[in-house]
């Protein structure tokens, strides 16, 4: 469906949040487009339709959040967002470990690792790690194994000249051993041979231990953070 006039449609996919089917997320396919009213309003009753009675969305820029916000939707969580201009620099791995392909037989893990990780409330099932790698026209999926299981692992994206780190986690019990260094130098090598110039990553405002990773990666903090919001949905009239 396009909007009326000149301006195209704000495109979203609804996908449903992980563990709760009462919950549906609207994820934003081209996060520089800012919603508007219209949009919002026929995305609610998609997923009013679905019979879910939440609706909440992805990591929103202000000018989106802003759109939202008047839509009734309030914020849940702030993310910051840091930015790397990759340039020309060739990228390799400073720990020289060896990343491997994350297979679909490995999202039961690479769930349970995420879960660990985040908690039960902002942690992904193997459906929505499935669902984070089509969020992308191109994207990278890795893992690192000890004793044959995997112990963390990071999906990543491309779309055009910008790259994304869409997802990192490494298994409590396995940390500090350069895991979560490993993965984020597999990424950006990958999307510096695909000629990106600018990679995005966001993580939790309070998460000392991903702040400091980045921003060893080269990472700087955007001053404008991310919102995730949500509202209740009302029932489709009968």
């Amino acid at each position: 469906m396009r909007a009326t006039g000149t301006r195209p449609a704000a495109q979203a996919r609804i996908v449903r949040w992980p563990r709760r089917p009462d919950i549906a997320q609207l994820v934003l396919v081209d996060h520089q487009m800012v919603p508007d009213a219209g949009d919002v309003e026929r995305w609610l009753g998609d997923i009013a339709a679905r019979g879910a009675r939440t609706a909440r969305t992805n990591a929103l820029f202000p000018a989106a959040a802003e759109v939202f916000a008047d839509a009734g939707f309030s914020p849940i969580d702030t993310l910051a967002l840091l930015q790397l201009d990759l340039g020309d620099a060739a990228r390799t791995s400073r720990t020289g470990r060896a990343t491997r392909r994350l297979r679909s037989t490995d999202l039961v893990q690479a769930a349970e690792i995420d879960r660990r990780s985040f908690g039960d409330d902002w942690s992904n099932d193997s459906e929505s790690l499935a669902e984070i790698s089509r969020a992308t026209p191109q994207h990278r999926d890795r893992v690192v194994r000890e004793d044959g299981r995997v112990v963390a692992f990071a999906i990543s994206g491309r779309a055009g000249r910008t790259g994304y780190i869409q997802r990192l986690a490494v298994d409590p019990a396995s940390r500090r051993r350069g895991h979560a260094r490993t993965l984020v130098d597999d990424a950006l090598a990958w999307l510096g041979r695909r000629s990106v110039s600018t990679v995005l990553v966001n993580t939790a405002i309070d998460n000392e231990a991903a702040l400091a990773l980045y921003r060893a990666s080269g990472f700087r903090r955007l001053d404008d953070p991310l919102v995730l919001m949500e509202r209740a949905v009302p029932a489709p009239a009968s």
